[in-house]
């Protein structure tokens, strides 16, 4: 209990000493009032683990709590009126995470319905392109009013709950093959085709949407999983050249994708038109140095276009520092690697799966969006978790954590109560 309320204590400390050092202008009683609910769930939240004898991981959710009060601190470093809608979407995700976390009776229920995950997945994206609107060139938005929802990151969690079932049920056919191909031995068509099927359409449809950072995102999680399970190295070396013929022809078929290629090789051919806004995160990030211009110092704020969601690492690279910088990597290396090791402890082979996929997502989209704004690779447009502003992103990662740690308390509970049998048996 008090090792749970001095880790709250610093990360709400945290994000206190954040805001106070910002020189807001205006009436700020709203923002400190969203904020103060903040604290509020947050320290509940630690009577509840309390309270409901939570016996899981001990870090995982401090450690997220860290990485959402500093985005919380630099989105209103940002933009203060836009950091209130953030603030409503961290409080209220919060909110669903606790619900997730103690509802869920046994996650195992949730691997009976692959085909329906399977649906969902591929029936959320083909309405989000036959009725959502574009936004930075890829059509992946609901409307409603002032809302804007992202369907394919509700996508994320139902296409984990496909994979998970999918890999527990096929796991040995897909290890070992069953049709001889040369030196290799491969699964027979009637074992792959779901996987197929389900690989083929959505990403087809994230195509026609030309949202290819998304569709990226869920290649890596396709061939990661499978290769995670299976420990098969021929899946790893199938899904190169697919990606590489894949990625020349999205090259060839979508202009913006071009110009992003262009930019990506020299942004400095065209610094103040198309290559300002990978040029402006570049200057941002080194103006930086090694301990940053201070929160509220830097420049990039206001110079670094879409610095509040695609490039908020920009932001916190500039004003923290190199050392800031990396102190948020390790924060998410953290969360990913206590993620596998959920994995390896669960109770359960479907278990096993899905917390290892929610680890290998988590750590994707981190790569992806942190090589994207440092200009390892081109930009893709998809938000850093917990710290971007946005709040599909933020509802389906609260949510994913809750399944997270909901297999990670079901395996500490399991195990605690065969001790308890086995002191019994003993006596």
């Amino acid at each position: 209990m008090i090792q749970r309320l001095i880790l709250r204590i610093l990360v709400l400390g945290m994000m206190w000493i954040g805001i106070s050092l910002l020189k807001l202008d205006g009436d700020t009683s709203r923002l400190l009032w969203q904020a103060l609910i903040f604290t509020v769930i947050v320290l509940a939240g630690g009577l509840m683990e309390q309270v409901f004898h939570y016996r899981g991981d001990p870090y995982i959710l401090p450690v997220v709590q860290a990485i959402m009060a500093l985005g919380l601190v630099f989105v209103v470093r940002i933009n203060p009126d836009v950091a209130l809608h953030q603030f409503w979407w961290a409080n209220l995700g919060l909110l669903i995470f606790y619900v997730v976390l103690w509802s869920i009776r046994d996650y195992r229920y949730f691997g009976r319905f692959r085909y329906i995950w399977g649906l969902l997945a591929v029936g959320l994206l083909l309405v989000t392109l036959l009725f959502g609107s574009e936004q930075g060139g890829a059509t992946s938005t609901f409307k409603f009013g002032s809302i804007g929802l992202q369907p394919e990151e509700f996508v994320k969690l139902a296409l984990l709950l496909f994979m998970a079932t999918y890999l527990e049920e096929n796991e040995e056919l897909l290890r070992i093959g069953t049709v001889q191909w040369g030196k290799f031995s491969l699964p027979d068509w009637r074992t792959v085709r779901p996987f197929m099927i389900m690989v083929a359409f959505v990403l087809g449809i994230l195509a026609a949407q030309r949202s290819l950072g998304t569709a990226l995102v869920f290649y890596m999680l396709f061939v990661l999983m499978l290769y995670v399970v299976t420990e098969r190295k021929l899946y790893l070396g199938i899904s190169m050249p697919v990606f590489l013929l894949t990625g020349t022809v999205g090259y060839m078929l979508f202009g913006h994708v071009r110009v992003r290629v262009a930019m990506w090789l020299n942004p400095w051919q065209d610094p103040t038109g198309m290559g300002y806004q990978i040029a402006q995160s570049l200057f941002a990030i080194g103006g930086g140095k090694i301990l940053g211009t201070g929160l509220g110092n830097g420049i990039g704020a206001s110079t670094v276009p879409v610095a509040i969601s695609d490039f908020i690492f920009s932001v916190i690279a500039e004003e923290l520092g190199f050392a800031g910088a990396m102190a948020v990597l390790v924060l998410f290396l953290i969360v990913v690697m206590r993620a596998f090791s959920v994995s390896l402890k669960a109770k359960d082979r479907f278990g096993q799966i899905l917390a290892a996929g929610i680890g290998i997502l988590l750590g994707t989209e981190t790569l992806i969006i942190l090589a994207g704004v440092t200009k390892l690779l081109p930009l893709t447009g998809i938000p850093l978790p917990w710290v971007s502003y946005g709040g599909s992103s933020l509802i389906i990662h609260f949510i994913l954590l809750g399944v997270l740690l909901n297999i990670s308390n079901a395996t500490a509970v399991s195990s605690h109560t065969a001790k308890n049998k086995g002191r019994e048996y003993a006596t």
